[in-house]
């Protein structure tokens, strides 16, 4: 323990001495030594290389190469308000992979920005951030508390600047290839996502009729145009067509455009007309993730955009494909257990429900959703999230809904077909790791119909919640737990298994449905495993004295031979106008009763209502309000009312309202009072 209290000591000494020595005077102005040392590190990626590393099925420039292209900035701002004016630093590297940056640095919490120009196309002295920005081809951000750490790392990336690149590419055939009779070539730049056509400045496509013969030799050349594109990532096609015929057979690739750079490569086209593509690889799914707009994959929870739906993130392999003009999408919605159980790598039984892709007759394909990028995922915003089925694609998100099962296949297509076979989605559970043998997602709702949580602490403690709980599953070889919420020994409930109540009622069972009183199977009083893949619903029943028979709501309905008021003699009416006169009464007062008489029969109810309340109301303004503990069967709840109190000549709205456990029922009615 002295150890314990010793090893504190020194820590507290070590941080007050930190703080001592990034504090300031009382104006805030840090001098001197208060300026500490920030480390900077700019981590390796496919844009800055301090190694250059190659990528596969895709046209890009060289990368920067920091110590010889490039002239890196700073700047940023302070929580306190300082900031920090763009300043040239230099960048070392020790490892040849992370190039680091010593600057001495006020002791503030900063947001800093970190941009690289081309030591070609420099601003000038001192410039402005926005003087860097019109010139940066990378850039990145991060923040940095100078008062608990001098350490920040950068990833630098072209996203979300303007500085324009070119590109001037050199292409030929295969050897041994020719091309066909009557087809020519031509080149297009295309955006990746949407599928169109890169416009120039003057508004046409950016494209070129390439030569046949310097295809043949290997010598023809591509440069858009001569137009400079924006940075980013585009598809670049050589499409071959014949005159009058509608069909073209293509090659294609990745092009990534980089701020500042010229994309100068040599690019060998393979024997593609006439040829299917190749089939697509490692199709994956997860489910409540997506990739967000600077490339990340996001999480997204269940339901977070349209109820009763959830994201699905499909993602591919398309290396090996590099002839498909997209990819076809099938996901079919099924019920058959026997083919739902089957392994994913039986794809007979899948293929008997898909049908073949390339016969369109009816019941051969019965995929729910069928998609490519003619029919475009895009045009369905309810189904769409983002992604593309695009040439050169390798990702789309979209929102399936919860308590449904489904399967998927994924082709290449191109004018000669579809890909001789398909990639069968690979399905990970999100709560076991399994396989799942289908992509399934549903909610549990714990509906506790004005009941009490508690999970762990005693009744009345700060663990209580009234809040109905709502848990996601994925249909897979682990089935699903329900809640059995009984109070524990302790008399408490714990995290994992709350206990709830409602008053002095305990919860007894679960309800599935409150039409029909359907109890969840239970084995041994404690609930089943849940084994299904659709949404379940459960109602919390209660119960003071053991089990109870649950009824239809409509059990506890007021019934008007149970209502007397106003010394109307029998029953009131709930749609007729009452009539009742001060002086008939003969009394300043007179009283509302409600009456459950005793049931009879072979097995009459047992239940009494939990409270009762009686309203008389004019033009919104409340004359009378009463509330009662629900009155023993046979014995009447009453209200008493002050007749004295309510003006004549006016037609009231009555209400008497009772509530038994999960359900409350009114009684409506209205009186005319006259004199």
């Amino acid at each position: 323990m002295k150890n314990i209290k010793l090893k504190a000591v020194m820590l507290s000494a070590m941080l007050i001495a930190v703080i001592a020595a990034c504090k300031g005077d009382a104006n805030g102005t840090f001098t001197g030594s208060d300026k500490q040392p920030l480390n900077i590190t700019i981590s390796q990626n496919d844009n800055i290389k301090f190694v250059k590393n190659a990528s596969s099925r895709t046209i890009v420039a060289d990368p920067f190469v920091a110590d010889e292209h490039l002239k890196f900035y700073l700047w940023g701002k302070a929580q306190s308000g300082q900031e920090l004016a763009p300043k040239d630093v230099t960048v070392t590297s020790t490892d040849g992979k992370v190039g680091k940056v010593i600057l001495d640095i006020d002791c503030y919490n900063w947001s800093l920005t970190l941009a690289a120009c081309a030591d070609s196309d420099l601003p000038g002295a001192d410039p402005t951030a926005d003087e860097v920005l019109t010139k940066a081809v990378l850039i990145g951000y991060g923040n940095v508390d100078m008062m608990f750490t001098n350490v920040i790392k950068f990833t630098l990336t072209p996203k979300g600047l303007s500085k324009t690149g070119n590109i001037d590419l050199t292409l030929g055939l295969e050897s041994g290839m020719t091309i066909p009779d009557g087809f020519i070539a031509k080149a297009y730049i295309y955006d990746i996502t949407t599928g169109q056509k890169i416009k120039s400045a003057g508004g046409e496509d950016t494209f070129m009729t390439l030569d046949n013969a310097e295809l043949v030799a290997g010598t023809a050349s591509f440069d858009a145009n001569g137009e400079d594109l924006k940075p980013g990532t585009y598809s670049f096609q050589v499409e071959f067509t014949k005159a009058n015929e509608n069909r073209k057979f293509v090659w294609n690739d990745v092009l990534i455009i980089l701020p500042g750079k010229t994309v100068d490569d040599t690019i060998t086209i393979p024997n593609l007309v006439g040829s299917k593509p190749a089939a697509p690889s490692d199709f994956t799914v997860q489910f409540n993730k997506y990739k967000a707009s600077n490339g990340t994959l996001t999480d997204e929870a269940e339901e977070a955009v349209y109820p009763g739906f959830y994201t699905a993130h499909f993602e591919w392999d398309g290396d090996a494909v590099n002839t498909e003009m997209n990819f076809a999408l099938e996901i079919a919605e099924i019920s058959d257990d026997a083919v739902v159980n089957a392994p994913i790598s039986t794809v007979s039984a899948f293929d008997a429900i898909f049908g073949d892709p390339e016969i369109a007759t009816d019941g051969q394909i019965n995929a729910k959703y069928s998609f490519n990028y003619l029919n475009d995922v895009r045009a369905n915003p309810r189904f769409y999230k983002g992604g593309s089925l695009f040439a050169n694609s390798e990702y789309l998100d979209v929102y399936l809904e919860l308590g449904k099962r489904y399967i998927a296949r994924l082709y290449s297509q191109n004018n000669a077909g579809y890909s001789t076979t398909a990639a069968y989605v690979e399905i990970t559970g999100v709560e076991t790791g399994a396989v799942l043998p289908t992509i399934n997602r549903y909610r549990v709702k714990y509906i506790v119909q004005g009941g009490t949580w508690n999970e762990g602490e005693d009744i009345g403690g700060g663990e209580e919640s009234r809040d109905d709980k709502i848990v996601y599953w994925s249909k897979s070889d682990q089935t699903y737990t329900v809640l059995n919420p009984v109070k524990g020994a302790n008399g408490k409930g714990s995290a994992g298994n709350p206990y709830l109540y409602n008053g002095p009622a305990d919860w007894i069972y679960w309800i599935t449905d409150l039409t029909t009183g359907t109890k969840y199977p239970v084995t041994a009083d404690v609930p089943d495993a849940y084994d299904d893949y659709k949404n379940l619903n459960l109602y919390a029943s209660y119960s003071r004295e053991g089990d109870i028979e649950i009824y239809n709501d409509k059990t506890y309905d007021i019934l008007q031979a149970w209502v007397s008021a106003f010394g109307i003699n029998g029953t009131v009416a709930k749609d007729a106008t009452n009539t009742v006169s001060k002086a008939t009464i003969g009394a300043s007062t007179t009283k509302v009763s409600l009456t459950v008489p005793v049931a009879t029969g072979d097995n009459p109810p047992t239940w009494k209502y939990n409270n009762v309340s009686f309203k008389i109301s004019y033009s919104g303004h409340t004359y009378f309000y009463a509330e009662q503990d629900g009155a023993e069967r046979g014995t009447a709840n009453e209200f008493e009312i002050a007749l004295n109190n309510l003006p004549t000549g006016y037609v009231y709205n009555c209400m008497l309202q009772a509530q038994y456990q999960m359900t409350t029922v009114s009684y409506p009615f209205t009186i005319d009072l006259t004199d």
